[in-house]
């Protein structure tokens, strides 16, 4: 019911236009085209559970309302605009498998993993490529301004995707050269521009090997997989890491007090892949098994925290 209300508030655009300000529920109906009876009462219940606030005879966003707007930093429009798309709504209707057994219910629903099947729907597979996209464009330029590449003669961004994080990072520093290091198909689409005269391209699995560098730098790989998958790419990592280099991951750190950003995530890479968001605890653990060690966690001016590690 939660997830049906949010989702019908952002489809009518009745959260962006709370995000100028106060507004009644006429004023609401009126300028969306709304049934005003109907609206009122979603907008009571909106209220109830904490999406909004009322006062006076107008409604406005809390704080966990404000996450949904679209342009905000941690915003969870587009989420909870695919999560709404049959893929991400049936795994979710089967969460109780994820209580029950500890595994994704997107593989139990579908008969196959999460990426396996977008590649075979592109239908979903555009549409969700698209939100990375723009997800990884939002936060790229935050990660360079936080953490000085500058030290490293080559950086490798393992699972890079299109490049649009290491095309950031070498913008920032001249003198570095990158690897571009992810499945062939990702590396056909790459976005690197003037940059990829920097850069090497290199086709290939983070489950089989990496290609050696000072810096392997990986921008939301870990929480797509539970501990032992995370745990090999990362050994591969400090494998292929050249002495006194380091492993830095763009990750979200689950601590208090708590976003909704961070705790949606969470169970989400649950749901669709078996993964996870992790505690400052659970990442220093993970990098211990892996032969790493973490030094430091820096913010950025995102949802997002750069972890860095060493041997």
């Amino acid at each position: 019911m939660n997830s049906q209300i949010v989702s019908s508030l952002l489809r009518t655009n009745v959260i962006e236009q709370l995000g100028s300000g106060p507004r009644s529920s006429e004023e609401l109906a009126e300028d969306c085209k709304l049934n005003q009876n109907v609206l009122s009462r979603v907008l009571r219940y909106a209220a109830f559970i904490g999406l909004l606030n009322y006062a006076e005879g107008k409604y406005s966003l809390s704080d966990v309302g404000r996450c949904f707007l679209k342009d905000v930093p941690g915003s969870l429009y587009m989420n909870t605009s695919i999560i709404s798309a049959p893929p991400w709504r049936d795994s979710w209707n089967n969460f109780i498998y994820c209580l029950e057994t500890g595994k994704p219910a997107f593989d139990h629903v579908h008969g196959v993993p999460f990426f396996n099947f977008l590649d075979n729907n592109q239908e979903y597979g555009k549409p969700f490529n698209h939100f990375q996209t723009l997800m990884t464009t939002m936060v790229a330029p935050m990660v360079p301004e936080a953490y000085d590449f500058s030290v490293f003669r080559t950086i490798c961004d393992v699972g890079g995707g299109e490049g649009i994080l290491l095309r950031a990072v070498l913008e920032k520093a001249h003198r570095t050269h990158g690897i571009l290091f992810d499945m062939e198909n990702a590396l056909k689409h790459n976005v690197l521009g003037d940059a990829i005269q920097r850069v090497q391209l290199v086709a290939g699995s983070f489950f089989e090997t990496v290609p050696a560098a000072d810096c392997m730098l990986l921008k939301t790989v870990v929480h797509d997989w539970n501990d032992e998958n995370a745990q090999k790419i990362l050994s591969n990592c400090r494998k292929a890491l050249n002495p006194g280099g380091k492993v830095i991951l763009v990750e979200q750190v689950v601590e208090e007090p708590y976003t909704l950003y961070s705790l949606f995530f969470d169970l989400h890479m649950q749901v669709m892949l078996g993964g996870c968001e992790r505690t400052e605890a659970e990442f220093r653990e993970l990098f211990q098994l892996s032969g790493l060690k973490l030094e430091r966690i820096i913010p950025t001016k995102s949802p997002m925290k750069i972890i860095e590690a060493s041997c």
